[in-house]
């Protein structure tokens, strides 16, 4: 439970997602989204966004406490087996080093920041185990990362010839919604994965069903990122 880092979440996904109308109006709750309007200056927003988010820590603050410390109670009781499967899927790669950390937050998209480490899961949402399952999917990128920095040398905003400029970050998301579909992974959280984004449902298709063909995670990459 950390405001301040809340606060510099929502300030920093405003501004760098402006251009996108659709993930902003994701992110912010219904009771916020009036900054959306053209006529909030970017000053302007982020005071806004400073009070709302001064003002639910102030309010809620014991319902966000008991949500955190909910969400660490059952990461741990799934880490074990998460971990363990996570090692079997990419062939024992180490973790990149470094201590990761997960905040809560009051918004409603969750970012990470792969070379920091650092993540955001829901408090609290309307689906059951969200935040568990939201803090499998962000620690996910993170060895995903690594793995194709290591294998293909690719980061994080790297652009493949040929290909859309959000092409990447496409194929870790989808690559999260097919692990997420597998039985294996599901029956670690016991509940069905939350599916894809939308405009990439012909790629998860593709690579759930190659998966489930074969179930190594260098051929499957190699089809989507080898150049």
């Amino acid at each position: 439970m950390d405001e301040g880092a809340d606060l510099k979440n929502a300030f920093y996904f405003t501004n760098y997602n402006g251009s996108d109308a659709q993930f902003l109006e994701w992110f912010l709750p219904p009771e916020i989204r009036c900054v959306l309007n053209k006529k909030f200056s970017k000053k302007q927003r982020n005071k806004e966004l400073k009070d709302y988010t001064g003002h639910t820590y102030k309010t809620k603050c014991k319902e966000i406490k008991i949500g955190t410390e909910k969400a660490n109670k059952d990461w741990a009781h799934t880490e074990k087996k998460y971990f363990g499967l996570v090692d079997k899927i990419f062939k024992k790669h180490p973790w990149p080093k470094g201590r990761y950390v997960g905040y809560a937050t009051i918004y409603n998209m969750y970012p990470r920041d792969i070379s920091r480490k650092t993540f955001f899961f829901p408090y609290k949402h309307r689906l059951p185990g969200l935040a568990n399952q939201t803090i499998a999917h962000e620690m996910l990128h993170f060895i995903f990362f690594d793995y194709i920095s290591k294998r293909y040398r690719l980061k994080e905003n790297s652009i493949l010839k040929n290909k859309p400029q959000k092409y990447l970050w496409e194929v870790s998301e989808v690559f999260n919604s097919v692990m997420a579909s597998w039985p294996p992974y599901k029956k670690i959280f016991g509940r069905d994965p939350y599916g894809t984004y939308p405009g990439t449902e012909k790629m998860y298709k593709k690579m759930r069903g190659q998966w489930q063909k074969e179930q190594d995670i260098d051929r499957l990459l190699d089809k989507w990122l080898k150049t």
